[in-house]
């Protein structure tokens, strides 16, 4: 039984819409950024901060096989401040994601194939995985659309998972993703004593993100970070995106 306060995230919480259409997430000629990123759901974020306006969508790469997502292209002049590895930062432009920066960022971008293998087998490793969880990715899609359940297998009953672990409030300052790559943040400690702190990335021009939400991306496939962490930051409408793993 759930607690009376506590909110139960296997159900659809007001405000989501699972699985939205890529042709509401991203913007018309960066479609193609969906072969890369699988749009979870869409949140109406006035229900996370009253003082915000409008939808934003959760997204989980396909990269990386192993690693982190854009460390296969990190010395090929992809990557910039809201695009690196690890992090992948978006503009939002009438409620539709632009990627900060260029889409050769993802190893397996078509603008990529002369590009040789950072190590042996790493694109065919890669592709690999992209076809496995494009169909995994599928699965769960159909099991939700005759269901009504997220669940990333088949069974009887359907074992379910949550569609989103938090919804704003703050962030884990000790999390691996804080230090696995260096990014510009602010972080203030709330309680020195018990090492408790809150973490706020940085925009280019030096504007706090808030965090939205947060989910692991493997109850929507097979495999997926531990936790994806989705900011916002509402001043010039962006979003970032950096992923946790334990």
């Amino acid at each position: 039984m759930t607690d009376d306060h506590t909110p139960d995230f296997s159900k659809v919480p007001t405000g989501m819409l699972p699985f939205p259409p890529v042709e509401d997430v991203f913007v018309a000629d960066q479609l193609e950024l969906a072969n890369h990123l699988h749009p979870l759901f869409s949140l109406d974020i006035s229900t996370v901060n009253p003082e915000w306006s409008g939808v934003l969508h959760m997204l989980s790469p396909l990269e990386p096989y192993e690693g982190f997502v854009g460390e296969l292209t990190e010395w090929d002049g992809c990557h910039g401040y809201l695009l690196k590895t690890n992090w992948i930062g978006f503009k939002v432009e009438q409620g539709r994601y632009r990627l900060c920066g260029d889409p050769r960022y993802f190893f397996l971008h078509e603008g990529n194939a002369q590009l040789a293998d950072p190590h042996p087998e790493a694109r065919a490793d890669l592709e690999r995985h992209y076809a496995d969880q494009h169909s995994a990715f599928a699965a769960t899609v159909e099991r939700f659309k005759t269901s009504g359940v997220l669940a990333r297998e088949d069974g009887e009953p359907l074992h379910a998972v949550e569609f989103v672990a938090q919804l704003g409030g703050e962030v884990d300052g000790c999390a691996n993703w804080v230090e696995a790559v260096e990014f510009p943040m602010h972080i203030v400690e709330l309680d020195p004593d018990r090492g408790d702190s809150n973490v706020y990335p940085l925009s280019p021009a030096g504007n706090r993100f808030f965090h939205v939400a947060s989910v692991p991306g493997w109850h929507y496939r097979t495999a997926g970070a531990d936790m994806i962490v989705m900011f916002y930051e509402p001043i010039e409408g962006l979003v970032l995106f950096t992923f946790d793993y334990s």
